[in-house]
């Protein structure tokens, strides 16, 4: 068991420690304000989380990890200029008595003590630190990451004024920051706002590295395994097959002077019955062959800009189709719910309510599992209407227009409300990578994308992490204009290699 003490106890300080201490170390703990109490106990492990570092820590079995004092508010506050970051050098303070070695020697670290920043010895190239003294707020850092605390401040000052499919600033309300409060135009979260982005660090799960550093302290190894997880958005189960004659006539002619590479794919379509985007033709075989892979399918009641409809019993047939041909259980579905302007919470919930019902009635088994069209994840709105509606496991933590970690790892946690600070019942899936990133988003090739895939993959194996990637039915189709791609997502579902790049 590990005794913390703090000076103060809160729902963000039970959240953080039951997160990194139990969920991923596998150890119990007890907190305490008890000074007397917290030094006379007999704990083999003992953690002092304190603003500076007290005469008794040199004792063997205490560890000093500094307390920037985030965990005992309960507001959400403008603080990104406050926050220090620095990486640092981990140096170990008792190499003999260590069983333990970490897989990395760089930790990317925010909130640094003052003491620290104060200190020559940190304003050197290579500032150092050892398992005995933290001089960074571990526990702030990986809160802060996991509740996405900058969005809840973004969502706090940007308004968003809805004109056609573009979104603005309130420039009254923050005339001196207009570029970096600002949503695209899908009114979402730009990853180039993010701290991590503009440091640098966003390819990098720095709450997985936290959580082995803070294991080595304490002697114990991460229950973390390396696994890859293959997931599909299906935005549009069939290309051709399903619409009625005229469509389909006048897409042809559409195709003769717009798209003729199109031609003939369509008339085979036509001729065979089969289509380019058939769920169970390449997307299956693909998903399988991974660990607990999964499958998210969009159905919506009207068609928008954002949400290409198809009707329900077509929906039904692809996926008693799939049933026929592979053995899939019922976590293997997922619910894509439709874009919706989350700012009207009763329409969203409405919406969302209904597509889950029919959702479920297609697989005829409960919906636990949802990401979101378009990653349109708006903080706290969207997991709380997910919640509602009865969803427990979402995906959609990633950014469509970058890669990696949108809140610090690859591992699924549960979700911090921030802004009714409490834990909740649902469980993020993070992702982080996608087909549309790589070639709509940041026009790399298939030889960069697989690259970047595997560099991930051999990051994420040495630290036991999760790679999660998104692909579409699209890219394995062979289809205009994602021909080329189904092996770079094949590649993505291989074991990496021993070495990082």
């Amino acid at each position: 068991m590990v005794l913390l003490f703090t000076h103060q106890n809160s729902q963000r300080v039970h959240y953080i420690f039951n997160v990194v201490l139990f969920a991923r170390l596998g150890v119990t703990f007890q907190i305490t304000s008890d000074w007397s109490f917290f030094v006379s106990h007999k704990s083999p492990i003992k953690i002092v989380y304190t603003d500076r570092k007290p005469v008794e820590s040199d004792s063997e079995n205490w560890i000093w990890v500094y307390n920037a004092g985030l965990l005992h508010e309960n507001f959400v506050r403008e603080m990104s200029q406050e926050i220090s970051k620095k990486t640092l050098t981990f140096r170990p303070f008792r190499e003999d008595s260590q069983t333990l070695t970490l897989p990395f020697a760089n930790i990317e670290a925010l909130f640094i003590s003052p003491e620290l920043t104060d200190n020559q010895q940190y304003l050197s190239n290579e500032p150092v630190f050892c398992q005995k003294n933290i001089p960074f707020d571990i526990f702030s850092e990986i809160f802060w990451c996991l509740t996405r605390y900058e969005e809840y401040q973004w969502d706090q000052i940007i308004s968003k004024t809805k004109e056609g499919n573009s979104f603005q600033n309130n420039t009254s309300t923050n005339p001196t920051n207009e570029k970096v409060y600002s949503a695209d135009q899908h009114g979402r979260y730009p990853a180039k706002q993010s701290l991590l982005f503009q440091n640098g660090w966003l390819e990098i799960p720095i709450v997985d590295k936290l959580i082995w550093l803070l294991g080595y302290c304490i002697n114990q190894t991460p229950q973390d395994q390396f696994e890859i997880i293959a997931t599909a958005d299906i935005d549009m189960a069939l290309r051709y097959r399903g619409r009625k004659f005229y469509v389909q006539f006048g897409s042809l002619i559409k195709d003769v002077f717009t798209r003729p590479i199109l031609i003939l794919e369509r008339l085979k379509s036509l001729i065979k019955n089969e289509d380019p985007y058939q769920i169970d033709l390449a997307t299956l075989p693909i998903l399988i062959e991974t660990e607990n892979p999964k499958i998210f399918l969009l159905n919506h009641q009207k068609r928008t800009n954002r949400n290409k409809q198809i009707l329900s019993h077509l929906l039904k047939k692809e996926i008693d189709r799939c049933k026929q041909h592979f053995t899939l259980n019922s976590n293997f579905w997922g619910m894509h719910p439709s874009w919706q302007d989350l700012s009207n919470e009763i329409t969203s919930k409405t919406a969302w309510a209904w597509e889950k019902s029919e959702f479920e009635n297609m697989i005829t088994s409960p919906a636990l599992h949802a990401r979101l069209h378009y990653i349109h994840l708006r903080l706290p709105y969207a997991y709380r209407i997910l919640q509602q509606i009865g969803i427990s496991h979402d995906w959609s933590m990633g950014y469509p227009d970058a890669i990696g970690f949108r809140a610090g790892t690859s591992k699924p946690f549960v979700w911090y409300d921030l802004g009714l600070e409490k834990c909740t019942g649902l469980t993020i899936h993070p992702f982080c990578i996608m087909d549309v990133t790589c070639k709509n988003y940041l026009n790399l090739s298939y030889e960069i994308s697989t690259s970047k895939a595997n560099h991930l993959k051999q990051m994420l194996q040495s630290l036991g992490g999760t790679f999660c990637f998104i692909f579409h039915n699209e890219s394995v189709s062979n289809s205009f204009p994602w021909r080329g791609w189904k092996n770079t997502i094949i590649e993505w579902t291989k074991k990496p290699n021993n070495h990082l790049d």
